[in-house]
Protein backbone atom coordinates (compact mmCIF):
# COMPACT_ATOMS: atom_id res chain seq x y z
CA UNK A 1 0.00 0.00 0.00
CA UNK A 2 1.32 3.36 -1.06
CA UNK A 3 0.73 6.69 0.92
CA UNK A 4 1.55 10.01 -0.05
CA UNK A 5 2.85 13.28 1.36
CA UNK A 6 3.55 16.63 0.13
CA UNK A 7 6.40 18.28 2.39
CA UNK A 8 8.35 21.47 1.31
CA UNK A 9 10.15 20.25 -1.72
CA UNK A 10 7.38 18.30 -3.41
CA UNK A 11 5.72 14.73 -3.29
CA UNK A 12 6.99 12.04 -1.08
CA UNK A 13 5.56 8.87 -1.75
CA UNK A 14 6.32 5.99 1.07
CA UNK A 15 4.77 2.40 1.74
CA UNK A 16 3.13 0.37 4.33
CA UNK A 17 5.22 -1.52 6.45
CA UNK A 18 3.86 -5.59 7.42
CA UNK A 19 1.80 -3.67 10.30
CA UNK A 20 -0.29 -1.61 7.43
CA UNK A 21 -1.15 0.62 9.82
CA UNK A 22 2.55 2.19 9.85
CA UNK A 23 3.93 3.63 7.20
CA UNK A 24 7.68 4.11 5.95
CA UNK A 25 9.39 6.35 3.95
CA UNK A 26 12.91 5.99 3.14
CA UNK A 27 15.71 8.02 0.91
CA UNK A 28 14.29 11.33 1.77
CA UNK A 29 16.88 13.71 1.16
CA UNK A 30 17.11 16.51 3.88
CA UNK A 31 20.07 18.46 2.01
CA UNK A 32 21.79 18.72 -1.39
CA UNK A 33 24.15 15.91 -2.26
CA UNK A 34 27.47 16.86 -0.41
CA UNK A 35 29.75 16.73 -3.64
CA UNK A 36 32.09 18.34 -6.07
CA UNK A 37 32.24 21.92 -4.08
CA UNK A 38 29.93 21.40 -1.68
CA UNK A 39 32.20 18.47 -0.17
CA UNK A 40 33.43 19.58 2.79
CA UNK A 41 30.69 22.82 2.96
CA UNK A 42 28.04 23.19 5.31
CA UNK A 43 24.81 20.84 4.27
CA UNK A 44 23.10 22.83 1.93
CA UNK A 45 18.70 23.22 2.00
CA UNK A 46 17.61 20.27 -0.68
CA UNK A 47 16.02 21.17 -3.68
CA UNK A 48 12.96 21.05 -4.83
CA UNK A 49 12.24 17.62 -7.24
CA UNK A 50 9.74 17.38 -10.04
CA UNK A 51 6.54 14.65 -10.05
CA UNK A 52 6.36 11.45 -7.07
CA UNK A 53 9.80 10.53 -5.30
CA UNK A 54 9.18 7.02 -4.23
CA UNK A 55 10.48 6.81 -0.79
CA UNK A 56 10.73 3.08 -0.87
CA UNK A 57 14.80 2.12 -0.39
CA UNK A 58 17.27 3.40 1.82
CA UNK A 59 19.49 6.50 0.74
CA UNK A 60 23.39 5.32 0.21
CA UNK A 61 25.41 4.88 2.87
CA UNK A 62 28.42 7.45 3.79
CA UNK A 63 31.84 6.57 2.32
CA UNK A 64 33.08 4.73 5.45
CA UNK A 65 35.24 1.44 5.40
CA UNK A 66 33.87 -1.43 4.02
CA UNK A 67 31.14 -3.58 5.86
CA UNK A 68 32.60 -7.19 6.02
CA UNK A 69 36.04 -5.68 6.66
CA UNK A 70 36.29 -4.38 10.24
CA UNK A 71 35.19 -6.31 12.62
CA UNK A 72 33.98 -9.82 13.16
CA UNK A 73 31.97 -9.70 16.28
CA UNK A 74 30.29 -7.01 15.14
CA UNK A 75 29.69 -7.99 11.17
CA UNK A 76 28.25 -11.50 12.63
CA UNK A 77 25.38 -9.11 14.77
CA UNK A 78 24.29 -6.39 12.57
CA UNK A 79 25.10 -8.87 9.01
CA UNK A 80 25.78 -5.76 7.28
CA UNK A 81 25.63 -6.67 3.10
CA UNK A 82 29.39 -5.85 2.06
CA UNK A 83 27.78 -4.89 -1.25
CA UNK A 84 25.47 -1.70 -0.01
CA UNK A 85 25.18 0.96 -1.96
CA UNK A 86 28.23 3.76 -0.51
CA UNK A 87 28.02 7.24 -1.68
CA UNK A 88 28.98 10.72 -0.93
CA UNK A 89 25.53 11.58 -1.93
CA UNK A 90 24.43 9.91 1.47
CA UNK A 91 22.04 12.92 2.92
CA UNK A 92 19.17 11.26 3.79
CA UNK A 93 16.32 10.27 6.18
CA UNK A 94 13.72 7.67 6.82
CA UNK A 95 10.27 8.26 8.72
CA UNK A 96 8.50 5.83 10.30
CA UNK A 97 4.89 6.93 10.89
CA UNK A 98 1.35 5.33 12.45
CA UNK A 99 -0.64 8.41 11.28
CA UNK A 100 -1.20 7.89 7.85
CA UNK A 101 -4.29 6.06 6.42
CA UNK A 102 -5.64 5.89 2.81
CA UNK A 103 -3.96 5.30 -0.04
CA UNK A 104 -1.57 7.11 -2.50
CA UNK A 105 -2.97 10.72 -2.95
CA UNK A 106 -5.37 10.26 -1.16
CA UNK A 107 -3.35 9.80 2.25
CA UNK A 108 -4.40 11.88 5.38
CA UNK A 109 -3.01 12.58 9.01
CA UNK A 110 -5.76 10.54 11.34
CA UNK A 111 -4.40 11.48 14.50
CA UNK A 112 -3.36 14.50 16.76
CA UNK A 113 0.56 15.46 16.32
CA UNK A 114 2.62 12.55 18.12
CA UNK A 115 5.82 13.19 19.34
CA UNK A 116 8.73 12.78 17.22
CA UNK A 117 12.12 10.73 17.67
CA UNK A 118 14.94 11.37 15.68
CA UNK A 119 17.88 8.53 15.64
CA UNK A 120 21.54 9.26 15.04
CA UNK A 121 23.55 5.90 14.72
CA UNK A 122 27.20 5.17 16.33
CA UNK A 123 29.95 3.51 14.68
CA UNK A 124 32.96 6.09 16.33
CA UNK A 125 32.16 9.10 13.70
CA UNK A 126 33.73 6.64 11.20
CA UNK A 127 31.28 4.02 9.74
CA UNK A 128 27.71 2.89 10.25
CA UNK A 129 24.39 3.89 8.73
CA UNK A 130 20.42 4.52 9.11
CA UNK A 131 20.21 0.94 7.16
CA UNK A 132 21.39 -1.12 9.67
CA UNK A 133 18.71 -3.90 10.19
CA UNK A 134 18.22 -3.28 13.84
CA UNK A 135 17.31 0.08 13.36
CA UNK A 136 14.04 -0.73 12.18
CA UNK A 137 11.59 1.70 13.69
CA UNK A 138 8.46 -0.06 13.17
CA UNK A 139 7.51 -1.49 16.80
CA UNK A 140 8.56 2.28 18.29
CA UNK A 141 6.57 3.80 15.67
CA UNK A 142 3.36 1.61 16.90
CA UNK A 143 3.89 3.22 20.18
CA UNK A 144 2.42 6.15 18.89
CA UNK A 145 5.48 7.76 17.93
CA UNK A 146 6.84 8.63 14.28
CA UNK A 147 10.61 7.73 14.26
CA UNK A 148 13.25 9.42 12.00
CA UNK A 149 16.78 8.21 11.15
CA UNK A 150 19.08 10.52 10.00
CA UNK A 151 22.32 9.96 8.43
CA UNK A 152 25.35 11.83 8.24
CA UNK A 153 29.51 11.97 6.75
CA UNK A 154 31.76 10.33 8.03
CA UNK A 155 35.35 10.19 8.89
CA UNK A 156 37.68 12.54 6.67
CA UNK A 157 34.39 13.60 5.22
CA UNK A 158 32.76 14.58 8.22
CA UNK A 159 35.14 15.50 10.43
CA UNK A 160 37.97 16.99 8.24
CA UNK A 161 38.90 19.86 8.12
CA UNK A 162 41.42 22.75 6.67
CA UNK A 163 42.98 25.98 7.53
CA UNK A 164 41.73 26.48 3.55
CA UNK A 165 38.21 25.84 4.77
CA UNK A 166 38.11 28.60 7.34
CA UNK A 167 39.76 31.17 4.82
CA UNK A 168 37.10 29.88 2.05
CA UNK A 169 34.40 30.74 4.81
CA UNK A 170 35.49 34.41 5.65
CA UNK A 171 35.67 35.04 1.84
CA UNK A 172 32.18 34.28 2.11
CA UNK A 173 31.37 36.13 4.63
CA UNK A 174 28.43 33.97 5.71
CA UNK A 175 29.11 32.70 8.99
CA UNK A 176 28.98 29.26 7.85
CA UNK A 177 31.05 26.31 10.20
CA UNK A 178 34.16 24.95 8.05
CA UNK A 179 34.37 21.59 10.90
CA UNK A 180 32.27 19.63 12.35
CA UNK A 181 30.08 18.35 9.03
CA UNK A 182 28.53 15.14 10.44
CA UNK A 183 27.26 17.18 13.47
CA UNK A 184 26.32 19.75 10.65
CA UNK A 185 24.64 17.03 8.87
CA UNK A 186 22.62 15.54 11.93
CA UNK A 187 21.75 19.40 12.73
CA UNK A 188 20.04 20.08 9.09
CA UNK A 189 18.47 16.96 9.33
CA UNK A 190 16.82 17.88 12.49
CA UNK A 191 15.56 20.92 10.65
CA UNK A 192 13.74 19.58 8.19
CA UNK A 193 12.19 17.64 10.32
CA UNK A 194 11.38 20.23 12.58
CA UNK A 195 9.92 22.28 9.05
CA UNK A 196 8.35 19.10 7.33
CA UNK A 197 7.26 16.51 10.26
CA UNK A 198 3.29 17.76 10.99
CA UNK A 199 2.79 16.33 6.99
CA UNK A 200 3.49 12.95 8.57
CA UNK A 201 1.60 12.89 12.10
CA UNK A 202 4.66 14.71 13.58
CA UNK A 203 4.86 17.74 16.78
CA UNK A 204 7.43 19.62 15.28
CA UNK A 205 7.54 20.95 18.90
CA UNK A 206 8.16 17.78 20.77
CA UNK A 207 11.03 16.14 19.08
CA UNK A 208 13.56 13.49 21.12
CA UNK A 209 16.91 13.65 19.69
CA UNK A 210 18.08 9.97 20.39
CA UNK A 211 21.59 7.94 19.50
CA UNK A 212 23.58 5.13 21.06
CA UNK A 213 27.64 5.07 21.24
CA UNK A 214 29.24 7.98 18.82
CA UNK A 215 25.54 8.81 17.75
CA UNK A 216 25.01 9.28 21.79
CA UNK A 217 27.89 11.16 21.58
CA UNK A 218 26.75 13.37 18.82
CA UNK A 219 23.14 14.04 20.78
CA UNK A 220 25.21 15.42 23.44
CA UNK A 221 27.14 17.80 21.24
CA UNK A 222 23.86 19.38 19.66
CA UNK A 223 22.36 19.82 23.18
CA UNK A 224 25.43 21.62 23.70
CA UNK A 225 25.84 23.72 19.99
CA UNK A 226 24.51 27.28 20.71
CA UNK A 227 23.35 26.64 17.48
CA UNK A 228 20.00 24.67 18.11
CA UNK A 229 18.52 26.87 20.59
CA UNK A 230 14.64 25.38 20.73
CA UNK A 231 15.12 22.95 18.22
CA UNK A 232 14.69 19.61 20.05
CA UNK A 233 13.31 19.31 23.49
CA UNK A 234 14.42 15.97 24.70
CA UNK A 235 17.29 13.44 24.54
CA UNK A 236 17.90 9.53 24.82
CA UNK A 237 22.12 9.01 24.91
CA UNK A 238 22.61 5.29 25.18
CA UNK A 239 26.27 4.15 26.03
CA UNK A 240 27.79 7.62 24.74
CA UNK A 241 30.01 7.81 27.75
CA UNK A 242 28.62 10.98 29.10
CA UNK A 243 31.17 13.25 29.67
CA UNK A 244 33.84 10.87 30.51
CA UNK A 245 36.03 8.10 28.36
CA UNK A 246 36.27 9.03 24.29
CA UNK A 247 34.08 11.71 24.86
CA UNK A 248 36.17 13.11 27.92
CA UNK A 249 37.44 16.06 25.48
CA UNK A 250 37.29 17.42 21.99
CA UNK A 251 39.84 17.56 19.34
CA UNK A 252 41.13 21.14 19.42
CA UNK A 253 40.47 23.27 15.58
CA UNK A 254 44.41 23.25 15.42
CA UNK A 255 45.02 19.59 15.68
CA UNK A 256 41.92 19.15 13.85
CA UNK A 257 43.23 21.28 10.71
CA UNK A 258 47.34 19.67 11.22
CA UNK A 259 45.05 16.28 10.38
CA UNK A 260 43.89 18.16 7.24
CA UNK A 261 46.80 19.59 6.59
CA UNK A 262 48.38 15.69 6.16
CA UNK A 263 45.89 14.32 4.32
CA UNK A 264 45.95 17.02 1.41
CA UNK A 265 49.96 16.18 1.59
CA UNK A 266 48.91 12.76 1.37
CA UNK A 267 46.51 13.46 -1.85
CA UNK A 268 49.21 15.34 -3.56
CA UNK A 269 47.01 18.42 -3.53
CA UNK A 270 47.58 22.17 -2.50
CA UNK A 271 44.03 23.54 -3.39
CA UNK A 272 40.54 23.14 -2.20
CA UNK A 273 39.20 23.04 -5.99
CA UNK A 274 42.22 19.91 -6.23
CA UNK A 275 40.97 18.42 -3.83
CA UNK A 276 37.44 18.23 -4.05
CA UNK A 277 38.14 17.21 -7.65
CA UNK A 278 39.54 13.68 -5.87
CA UNK A 279 37.46 11.03 -6.48
CA UNK A 280 35.49 10.26 -3.10
CA UNK A 281 36.81 6.33 -3.27
CA UNK A 282 40.91 7.87 -3.11
CA UNK A 283 40.09 10.15 -0.75
CA UNK A 284 38.76 7.38 1.91
CA UNK A 285 41.52 5.02 1.09
CA UNK A 286 44.08 8.32 1.72
CA UNK A 287 42.30 8.79 5.32
CA UNK A 288 42.33 5.06 6.04
CA UNK A 289 46.27 5.40 5.24
CA UNK A 290 47.05 7.96 6.90
CA UNK A 291 48.68 7.41 10.26
CA UNK A 292 48.25 9.31 13.28
CA UNK A 293 49.79 12.15 14.14
CA UNK A 294 53.39 11.49 15.36
CA UNK A 295 53.44 13.04 18.58
CA UNK A 296 50.25 11.99 19.46
CA UNK A 297 51.25 8.84 21.60
CA UNK A 298 48.33 6.65 19.84
CA UNK A 299 50.11 4.47 17.76
CA UNK A 300 48.04 1.81 19.22
CA UNK A 301 44.90 3.13 18.46
CA UNK A 302 42.97 2.65 14.90
CA UNK A 303 44.11 5.46 12.77
CA UNK A 304 40.61 6.26 11.78
CA UNK A 305 39.16 7.33 15.04
CA UNK A 306 42.31 9.47 16.16
CA UNK A 307 42.39 11.49 12.88
CA UNK A 308 38.70 12.31 11.84
CA UNK A 309 37.28 13.21 15.14
CA UNK A 310 35.30 15.99 16.10
CA UNK A 311 36.58 19.24 17.43
CA UNK A 312 35.98 22.67 19.01
CA UNK A 313 35.55 24.52 16.20
CA UNK A 314 34.53 27.80 18.14
CA UNK A 315 30.94 28.01 16.09
CA UNK A 316 29.24 24.65 16.42
CA UNK A 317 31.10 23.89 19.35
CA UNK A 318 32.85 27.13 20.84
CA UNK A 319 34.17 24.98 23.95
CA UNK A 320 34.66 21.77 25.48
CA UNK A 321 31.45 20.38 26.27
CA UNK A 322 31.79 20.16 30.02
CA UNK A 323 32.55 23.60 30.57
CA UNK A 324 29.51 24.37 27.97
CA UNK A 325 27.12 22.31 30.73
CA UNK A 326 29.17 23.27 33.57
CA UNK A 327 28.41 27.02 32.25
CA UNK A 328 24.44 26.82 31.94
CA UNK A 329 25.10 27.41 28.32
CA UNK A 330 23.83 24.07 26.73
CA UNK A 331 20.56 24.36 25.60
CA UNK A 332 17.56 22.76 28.26
CA UNK A 333 16.17 19.75 27.24
CA UNK A 334 14.98 16.90 29.51
CA UNK A 335 17.87 13.69 29.11
CA UNK A 336 17.18 9.92 29.69
CA UNK A 337 21.14 8.38 29.76
CA UNK A 338 22.30 5.45 30.39
CA UNK A 339 25.01 1.89 29.39
CA UNK A 340 25.59 -1.62 28.96
CA UNK A 341 26.96 -3.38 32.08
CA UNK A 342 29.88 -5.26 30.18
CA UNK A 343 31.27 -1.76 27.76
CA UNK A 344 34.12 0.56 28.18
CA UNK A 345 36.04 -1.34 31.41
CA UNK A 346 39.50 -0.38 32.38
CA UNK A 347 42.02 -1.36 35.17
CA UNK A 348 43.30 -0.19 38.39
CA UNK A 349 47.19 -0.22 38.39
CA UNK A 350 45.82 -3.81 40.81
CA UNK A 351 44.42 -4.92 37.80
CA UNK A 352 40.71 -4.37 39.27
CA UNK A 353 37.97 -3.52 36.88
CA UNK A 354 36.60 0.43 36.42
CA UNK A 355 33.36 0.74 34.55
CA UNK A 356 34.62 4.41 32.84
CA UNK A 357 31.92 4.85 30.51
CA UNK A 358 28.70 4.96 33.31
CA UNK A 359 31.49 7.33 35.33
CA UNK A 360 31.34 9.48 32.38
CA UNK A 361 27.62 8.98 32.46
CA UNK A 362 27.93 10.19 36.22
CA UNK A 363 29.77 13.12 35.57
CA UNK A 364 27.40 14.02 32.90
CA UNK A 365 24.28 13.52 35.50
CA UNK A 366 26.13 15.21 38.25
CA UNK A 367 27.08 18.43 36.41
CA UNK A 368 23.88 18.77 34.05
CA UNK A 369 21.69 18.99 37.85
CA UNK A 370 24.30 21.32 39.73
CA UNK A 371 23.69 23.98 36.46
CA UNK A 372 20.34 23.68 36.76
CA UNK A 373 19.35 21.26 34.56
CA UNK A 374 16.49 18.55 35.20
CA UNK A 375 17.30 15.16 36.90
CA UNK A 376 17.99 12.60 33.78
CA UNK A 377 16.79 8.86 34.32
CA UNK A 378 19.59 6.63 34.77
CA UNK A 379 19.51 3.11 33.35
CA UNK A 380 21.75 0.11 33.14
CA UNK A 381 21.34 -2.60 30.35
CA UNK A 382 21.52 -5.90 31.86
CA UNK A 383 21.01 -8.37 29.80
CA UNK A 384 23.60 -11.97 29.24
CA UNK A 385 22.65 -11.87 25.40
CA UNK A 386 21.89 -15.57 24.30
CA UNK A 387 24.13 -17.59 22.13
CA UNK A 388 27.31 -16.40 23.40
CA UNK A 389 29.27 -15.66 26.29
CA UNK A 390 29.55 -11.85 25.09
CA UNK A 391 27.45 -10.56 28.07
CA UNK A 392 25.69 -6.84 28.04
CA UNK A 393 28.53 -5.52 25.53
CA UNK A 394 28.20 -2.39 23.72
CA UNK A 395 25.40 -2.08 21.66
CA UNK A 396 23.74 -4.85 22.89
CA UNK A 397 21.33 -2.81 23.40
CA UNK A 398 20.22 -1.62 20.58
CA UNK A 399 17.74 -4.92 19.30
CA UNK A 400 16.02 -3.91 22.76
CA UNK A 401 15.44 -0.68 22.55
CA UNK A 402 14.13 -0.72 19.28
CA UNK A 403 12.30 -3.76 19.50
CA UNK A 404 13.85 -5.68 16.58
CA UNK A 405 15.17 -8.92 18.20
CA UNK A 406 13.72 -10.78 15.55
CA UNK A 407 15.63 -9.99 12.83
CA UNK A 408 18.54 -11.11 15.33
CA UNK A 409 20.71 -14.51 15.02
CA UNK A 410 20.42 -15.18 18.74
CA UNK A 411 17.94 -17.59 20.39
CA UNK A 412 15.67 -14.78 22.29
CA UNK A 413 13.47 -16.24 24.75
CA UNK A 414 10.21 -14.45 25.95
CA UNK A 415 11.56 -12.89 29.12
CA UNK A 416 13.94 -11.02 26.49
CA UNK A 417 10.64 -10.10 24.29
CA UNK A 418 8.83 -9.06 27.59
CA UNK A 419 11.91 -6.57 28.01
CA UNK A 420 12.20 -4.75 24.62
CA UNK A 421 8.43 -3.80 24.79
CA UNK A 422 8.79 -2.35 28.31
CA UNK A 423 12.12 -0.45 27.15
CA UNK A 424 10.25 0.37 23.83
CA UNK A 425 7.22 1.77 26.25
CA UNK A 426 10.05 3.81 28.48
CA UNK A 427 11.97 5.42 25.41
CA UNK A 428 8.17 6.39 23.99
CA UNK A 429 6.76 7.54 26.55
CA UNK A 430 9.90 9.56 28.36
CA UNK A 431 9.53 11.56 24.35
CA UNK A 432 5.95 11.96 24.86
CA UNK A 433 6.04 13.80 27.94
CA UNK A 434 9.42 13.92 29.31
CA UNK A 435 9.08 10.90 31.84
CA UNK A 436 9.22 7.01 30.83
CA UNK A 437 6.86 5.85 33.79
CA UNK A 438 3.32 4.70 32.41
CA UNK A 439 1.62 1.24 31.97
CA UNK A 440 2.35 -2.12 29.62
CA UNK A 441 0.31 -2.97 27.23
CA UNK A 442 -2.14 -5.08 29.48
CA UNK A 443 -2.91 -1.78 31.47
CA UNK A 444 -0.49 -2.79 34.69
CA UNK A 445 2.02 0.04 35.50
CA UNK A 446 5.95 -0.74 34.15
CA UNK A 447 8.00 -1.12 37.24
CA UNK A 448 8.58 2.77 38.56
CA UNK A 449 11.48 4.48 36.76
CA UNK A 450 12.97 7.53 39.40
CA UNK A 451 14.92 9.89 38.49
CA UNK A 452 18.92 10.15 39.17
CA UNK A 453 19.08 12.33 42.39
CA UNK A 454 21.55 12.59 44.88
CA UNK A 455 24.96 11.11 45.73
CA UNK A 456 23.16 6.87 45.08
CA UNK A 457 22.09 7.77 41.68
CA UNK A 458 19.21 5.59 41.43
CA UNK A 459 19.22 3.39 38.29
CA UNK A 460 16.85 1.51 36.40
CA UNK A 461 18.06 -1.95 36.25
CA UNK A 462 16.74 -3.47 32.61
CA UNK A 463 17.25 -7.47 33.38
CA UNK A 464 14.81 -9.94 33.37
CA UNK A 465 13.21 -8.66 36.30
CA UNK A 466 13.50 -4.39 35.73
CA UNK A 467 13.70 -2.53 38.93
CA UNK A 468 15.45 0.81 40.36
CA UNK A 469 18.55 -0.27 41.98
CA UNK A 470 21.10 1.89 43.66
CA UNK A 471 23.64 -0.71 44.65
CA UNK A 472 25.15 -0.78 41.22
CA UNK A 473 28.39 1.21 41.76
CA UNK A 474 31.21 -1.58 42.74
CA UNK A 475 33.80 -0.58 45.24
CA UNK A 476 36.21 -0.23 42.82
CA UNK A 477 33.66 2.32 40.67
CA UNK A 478 32.99 4.47 43.76
CA UNK A 479 36.70 4.91 44.70
CA UNK A 480 37.35 5.57 40.92
CA UNK A 481 34.28 8.08 40.69
CA UNK A 482 35.58 10.09 43.82
CA UNK A 483 38.92 10.36 41.88
CA UNK A 484 36.96 10.99 38.50
CA UNK A 485 35.28 13.52 40.41
CA UNK A 486 38.15 15.18 41.86
CA UNK A 487 40.06 15.54 38.77
CA UNK A 488 36.97 16.75 36.64
CA UNK A 489 36.32 19.28 39.16
CA UNK A 490 40.24 20.51 38.80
Amino acid sequence: MKRQVIVAQGTVEGLAAEDQGITVFRGVPFAQPPVGGLRWRAPQPALPWDGVLQAFDFGPTAMQPTPGASDDFYDREWGTDPAVPMSEDCLYLNIWTPALRGYGADSMVTSEKLPVMVWIYGGAYQCGGTFEKEFDGTHLAANGVVVVSVAYRLNAFGFMTHPLLHEEAVERGDGEPYANFGFLDQRAGIQWVKENIAKFGGDPENITVFGQSAGAASVLAQICSPMNHGLFQKAIMQSGAGLGHFNARQDTLEHAQANGIRLFEALGVSTLEQARAIPARTVLEAAESLPVPPDSGREDDWSMIVNWAPCVDGLFLPDQEERIVEGCKANNVDMLVGNTTNEFIASTEDGKPVHVGQLGNLTLIRKWTASGGTAPYYYHFDVAMPGDDAGAFHSSDLWFSFGSLAKCWRPFVGWHYDLARRMGLYWTNFAANGDPNGTDRDGTPLPVWDPCIGEECPAMHLCQEPGMRTDWLTETDRKAFGLWRHAVDV
